[in-house]
């Protein structure tokens, strides 16, 4: 697998000066038309860790056929990471959702998820350990089995993670067999599912109860990830487009949010600490005295979550994707839709969240030069009836101790025109569709990771005149009381084509990101789903930037990196290569392949004839 390091781009003079520390957070400028997940202006290191379609996975006995192998599934989405216990001494597991729906008779029908193990090797890079399971499988990655556990799964995106504890989300939400059977492309299982025939058993009450295969998909399920293994569909928080949850401290309590619109923001309440199979489920409604409605434990209402709870009355929010907590906080991302209205049909009984006013308002205010005039009330009118176009979404904090939702980070800047700005016009910095969000600690400080999954290209969402997007994840400072759009600093981006997510804290060196669906078209390994480490955030790593750096825009790219033997640039070129020290080592003309074989191990330059120098590595 290659292993590939994110570019500094210095100049020359700089060669000799005293290496410093890395900074941090550090923001990068973005290369629009890179075709990799390299960001040429980072100093932190990059490592490719599983490459989907490419790296193997064990599988179990599955649909009859026995116990084996196979090239891992795509559309990388959510990662749980778990830690080691300190007599191990490796770093964890990790667990990547497949946000897909594709016939396979080794891996399952549906979506899936793959699970493997990491350690922190002597050089300080990651390497995915070899191991064996309690099932006898043996190798580095491993498929979780869930048609003999629960039965398949669909489209898994989201998910929680808590104390060692993973759940991932379904969200292909469909209404018939017919449509999961996909004409023999999709479930060709579409037999009756009987609740509690697995072992273990389902719920109290809902065990040997019947469902139609396509009412089996779309439960928060839990999985084990050492054992790479499904343990329960939880059948007691509702059938619904959950995307995302977050598991309080009191280990009873756990928040759900619905990628929808209308999306619901749920609660579930357990009778025992720890013991998710018992307990009263809840969906949010601010305007309500007690802001909760309670949902009866039936399977038959717990089935349609969604239309009972809307009929009832719930807060009706633009698609909730994922969530995560800080400082006593929740924080979700309320990705936002370019045209939406609630003013037909079932939407009609629900009431419009606090954080879609607070969005028109700012909206308001920003088109007209001055405050909406009206009461909230009238806002949450307009928001009804199709007048808010959420081009770009937002940012939402729900306070637990209040039961109050506000709207924290709007998304933008907005323009009025549907024509996005030309580079190099475009906002240097610009949030679009958040989706995945997590909490990074560096230092005693926490940062917020927002990652786009961008759902246009115009207004201001990409470039004008790029058709291939490109998503970022971008980082926020949480000591910032008032953040706006100009506190993002962003961290890194997308191969073209791929929406950025996952992003999850292994340690105080490293996070691990997504690039789930990238352009087939891409230099390899970035035309498939990856998994990718980031290293270096706390200063540490071997790789250090220099102190001057003259920073430009880049218009190449070099890889692999580290290189043993070739080092191949994006283009051909009149290329020159220096030593550390600034001494230059080769001079060649209009290639795109430059012999390493001959140099010794170290750190070198590549600099192009327009004085653009990218940093390498021989091993």
């Amino acid at each position: 697998m290659k292993k590939l390091v994110l570019l500094s781009a210095v100049g020359v003079c700089a060669f000799a000066q005293a290496n410093a520390q890395i900074p941090f957070p550090v923001h990068i400028a973005p290369d629009w038309t890179t075709q990799t997940v390299l960001m040429p202006k980072s100093p932190l290191m990059f490592q490719n860790i599983f490459i989907g379609g490419v790296d193997t996975v064990q599988s179990t006995a599955t649909y009859g056929n026995p116990a084996s192998s196979s090239p891992a599934k795509q559309w990388h989405d959510y990662i749980a990471f778990v830690k080691d216990s300190a007599a191990l001494g490796d770093l964890g597991w990790v667990v990547v959702n497949h946000e897909m729906t594709t016939k396979d008779n080794k891996l399952g029908d549906g979506g899936g998820m793959t699970t493997f193990r990491l350690k922190r090797t002597a050089g300080d890079k990651l390497e995915v350990v070899n191991q064996t399971l309690a099932d006898g499988r043996t190798g580095k990655f491993f498929n979780v089995d869930f048609v003999n556990t629960v039965g398949e799964t669909g489209m898994n995106c989201g998910g929680i993670n808590k104390g060692g504890r993973v759940w991932t989300a379904e969200e292909w939400m469909q209404s018939s067999n017919k449509n999961i059977y996909a004409s023999g492309a999709g479930y060709r299982d579409t037999s009756d599912f009987v609740i509690g025939t697995t072992t273990p058993a389902g719920f109290p009450g809902f065990d040997g109860k019947t469902l139609k295969r396509y009412q089996n998909l779309n439960w928060m399920v839990e999985v084990d990830p050492k054992n790479a293994k499904g343990i329960r569909k939880q059948y007691n928080w509702g059938r619904a487009g959950w995307e995302g949850g977050v598991v309080m401290d009191d280990n009873k309590t756990v928040y759900l949010f619905e990628d929808g619109s209308p999306g619901m923001l749920g609660k579930f309440v357990a009778t025992t600490a720890g013991d998710f199979t018992a307990g009263q489920m809840y969906i949010y409604k601010h305007d309500a005295a007690t802001k909760w409605i309670s949902i009866e434990n039936d399977l038959d209402t717990l089935v349609n979550l969604n239309t009972v709870a809307v009929r009832r009355g719930a807060t009706m929010f633009n698609r909730l994707e994922w969530g995560a907590m800080s400082g006593g906080k929740i924080y979700i991302c309320e990705t936002g839709r370019d045209a939406f209205n609630y003013n037909s049909g079932n939407s009609l009984n629900g009431v419009i969240s606090p954080s879609l006013v607070d969005g028109y308002k700012t909206r308001y205010q920003i088109v007209n030069s001055m405050p909406f005039p009206g009461t909230d009330a009238a806002a949450a009118d307009s928001v009804r009836i199709g007048r808010f176009f959420d081009y770009y979404g937002r940012v939402i904090e729900f306070d637990p101790a209040t039961d109050q939702v506000r709207s924290f980070l709007e998304g933008g800047p907005y323009t009025a025109t549907s024509t996005s700005a030309t580079l190099p016009y475009y906002p240097t910095k610009h949030l679009s569709n958040p989706d995945g969000i997590d909490f990074l600690t560096i230092k005693g400080k926490t940062y917020m990771m927002i990652e786009e999954d961008l759902n246009g290209t115009s207004y201001n969402r990409m470039p004008n005149g790029l058709t291939q997007t490109v998503c970022e994840l971008y980082l926020l400072d949480m000591s910032i009381p008032n953040p706006t759009i100009n506190d993002l600093q962003r961290l890194t981006a997308s191969a073209p084509g791929a929406e950025i997510t996952g992003a999850v804290q292994v340690d105080s060196k490293t996070i691990l990101v997504n690039c789930q669906h990238p352009n087939s078209s891409n230099i390899a390994p970035f035309n498939n789903s990856l998994t990718y480490a980031i290293s270096g955030l706390d200063g540490s790593d071997k790789l250090s930037i220099f102190e001057n750096q003259e920073v430009k825009t880049n218009t190449f790219s070099v890889y692999p990196n580290p290189a043993a033997r070739e080092l191949h640039l994006s283009k051909a070129m009149d290329v020159a290569i220096y030593s550390i020290t600034g001494a230059r080592i080769k001079v060649l003309r209009n290639t795109q392949t430059v012999d390493v074989s001959d140099m010794a191990a170290g750190t070198y330059f590549i600099r192009s004839a327009d004085g653009e120098t990218l940093k390498f590595i021989v091993q």
